[in-house]
């Protein structure tokens, strides 16, 4: 929630469109405020369920809290800032995505294959139709 409302409070210093286009601050205007609302429905929940200690599944048995997920996830993000000028969007893309989805135990041609095939139309949207520049790395194309 306070990454929101920094976000909503930065778009103030951006200029203002003449003929009311919506203007550089609507983007982040908008992130800022879904990121309020979702941070307040997560706290909400948290606070709704703060006795519980572990979760239960339908049988009845305690399922664990497990921490090891979020932290992977971050880490993973780490690691694609740090290698994709160096590898490229296309390798390093499609090593995160196969290592979270091994994580998720995947099978390997259905991990192989929809890592590859995510990446690239990632790839297709963002670099040829909205033109966004993305790390070429070894490829180099």
């Amino acid at each position: 929630m306070a990454l929101g409302v920094f976000l909503w409070s930065m778009t103030f210093q951006f200029p203002i469109l003449d003929d009311s286009h919506p203007g550089p601050s609507l983007f982040p205007r908008v992130l800022g405020t879904l990121f309020i609302v979702f941070g307040a429905m997560v706290v909400y929940s948290g606070w709704k369920s703060r006795g519980l200690k572990e979760a239960t599944n339908p049988d009845g048995e305690q399922i664990p809290l497990n921490y090891f997920n979020p932290i992977l996830v971050i880490i993973l993000i780490a690691v694609f800032i740090a290698l994709a000028n160096t590898l490229g969007f296309i390798i390093t893309g499609v090593a995160i995505l196969f290592i979270l989805m091994m994580k998720l135990r995947v099978s390997l041609l259905k991990r192989s294959i929809v890592s590859i095939a995510l990446v690239c139309f990632v790839y297709l949207i963002f670099s040829k139709l909205l033109r966004v520049p993305l790390p070429m790395g070894l490829l180099g194309w």
